[in-house]
């Protein structure tokens, strides 16, 4: 636990106002969220305005809208984890979901909603996302609150037995240890320094299933060479570049399995885009 900082506490002076401009959805966007919160375009704009209001936590992905963001689904692994998921036999993990937005877009694109898992640090980001949607009763996704820095570390431990997930109460990512297939982690990496991205990268191993084709994927803040990130709101934060982030998980699999599985097993793809920050800020930000 030495190597785990917690994320940086951010002065309230230096939080930026909350502004509408910044809802600009993509037309993908706002198809699914005409479906999946109110066909009227008023109504829809209404309840994601009051549910950004109520997220108190200044996080700029919240200023951003990015909590009603289709940013998974623009993954290019995405279609092949959907694809595996339809086929059944998966189980899917989206940690720090927030609101569950791409948790439910997955559900919608066809991948089994009881096999889907959405996890947060915060309760109030899953009500919130129970209040957009307005789901709580009907939706078969399983939302729970769970820290990734409590889950141990033993290697040796077996891997938790799931025969899918119904009927199956999960309130504990260490429930989770060796039986997850997909793993998406999405605005979290950058949060904090570089050993404790490690230490999550290494709990992450810890729950992946060792099975062809079971994938931890997402979208961090990163750099073209890593090093620390000039960060606005005061916060001590590390950005990967495209060289160190195989290096990264090459070293996290070669301490959860052996050199050898890490490098004859274990595939990592890196490509750094401005495509997360434009669609913040706007080109050029």
């Amino acid at each position: 636990m030495s190597d785990i900082r917690p994320e940086s506490q951010v002065q309230p002076s230096l939080i930026p106002p909350l502004d509408t401009l910044f809802f600009n959805p993509s037309l993908m966007e706002l198809e699914f969220l005409h479906e999946a919160v109110s066909a009227d375009d008023g109504e829809m704009r209404k309840r994601i305005l009051e549910v950004q209001k109520d997220a108190k936590y200044p996080y700029p992905c919240i200023l951003g809208f990015h909590h009603v963001a289709l940013m998974m689904s623009g993954n290019p692994i995405y279609p092949a984890v959907l694809k595996s998921g339809k086929r059944g036999d998966t189980v899917f993990l989206d940690l720090g979901c927030c609101m569950g937005t791409d948790v439910r877009k997955l559900v919608h694109d066809g991948y089994p909603a009881a096999s889907v898992l959405g996890c947060d640090l915060r309760q109030e980001y899953i009500d919130l996302g129970y209040k957009l949607y307005r789901d709580q009763e009907s939706s078969s996704i399983r939302f729970f609150t769970s820290d990734i820095f409590d889950v141990p570390l033993s290697f040796t431990q077996p891997a938790t037995r799931l025969e899918g997930l119904a009927g199956t109460k999960i309130a504990s990512l260490s429930q989770l240890i060796g039986s997850l297939t997909h793993i998406y982690i999405g605005a979290v990496f950058h949060l904090f320094d570089e050993a404790t991205q490690y230490a999550i990268a290494l709990r992450l191993a810890t729950l992946l299933k060792r099975e062809r084709g079971a994938v931890i994927f997402g979208r961090h803040r990163g750099l073209e060479q890593e090093g620390m990130i000039d960060d606005h709101l005061g916060r001590t934060r590390y950005g990967h570049s495209e060289r160190s982030w195989p290096v990264l998980w090459k070293k996290v699999f070669t301490e959860a399995e052996s050199a050898e599985f890490a490098e004859r097993r274990v595939k990592v793809e890196a490509k750094l885009s401005e495509i997360f920050w434009q669609h913040v800020f706007g080109k050029g930000r």
